[in-house]
């Protein structure tokens, strides 16, 4: 297996994979009704995994720990092992403050998810995306929560120190003249820490 990590943000920082895979994200047919770009995006996630040669898995849980349940869109395990290497969420943000705190909260769930498996992912992806001309995710609020940690509900303390990598993903789809369909014209990667 060659490097999976460089390979991960080479492949989602440019449509080729989304093109191959997931024409639909492309063709102009997508509608943007209930959770089905959701659903789409978990599922690029995942079969990005699977050809990275890794395990994927949906809703990966982290182990329990009196506090609040959380799933992962997305967990990547090295064939073999039990414990993930990778966790994915995937969220919608619609450029207001609303749309932001939800982000912060996803990373949150997967700075927990990753200290609940004993930091052995070595990245984590917060993917978002967005449709049309939206406020820019403030990635310095999100590299914030990934210098400083927090404090969970249960009062545990949640810091980033020991993941590798963790990297802003962000889908930029475009509504078509019609406004009823959305097509995917670019991916981009950023890495917050």
């Amino acid at each position: 297996m060659a490097d999976w990590q460089a390979d991960l943000v080479d492949r989602m920082s440019n449509i080729q994979f989304t093109e191959q895979y997931f024409p639909i994200l492309h063709n102009g047919l997508l509608q943007d009704q209930d959770v089905m770009v959701h659903s789409l995006g978990c599922s690029v996630w995942n079969t990005l995994g699977h050809e990275l040669e890794l395990m994927a898995v949906v809703e990966c849980p982290a182990p329990s720990s009196h506090g609040a349940d959380i799933r992962s869109d997305s967990g990547w395990f090295v064939m073999g092992e039990s414990r993930p290497s990778c966790l994915v969420e995937f969220e919608r943000y619609d450029g207001t403050e609303k749309g932001l705190l939800k982000l912060e909260e996803k990373l949150r769930n997967l700075l927990e998810a990753a200290q609940r498996w004993e930091h052995s992912p070595k990245i984590l992806v917060l993917s978002a995306w967005r449709q049309g001309i939206v406020r820019a995710v403030d990635t310095e609020r999100l590299k914030n929560i990934c210098r400083t940690g927090f404090t969970s509900n249960t009062g545990a303390r949640i810091s980033a120190s020991s993941i590798s990598k963790i990297v802003f993903s962000e889908f930029l789809f475009e509504k078509n003249a019609t406004e009823l369909s959305l097509t995917l014209n670019r991916l981009r990667c950023e890495r917050l820490l």
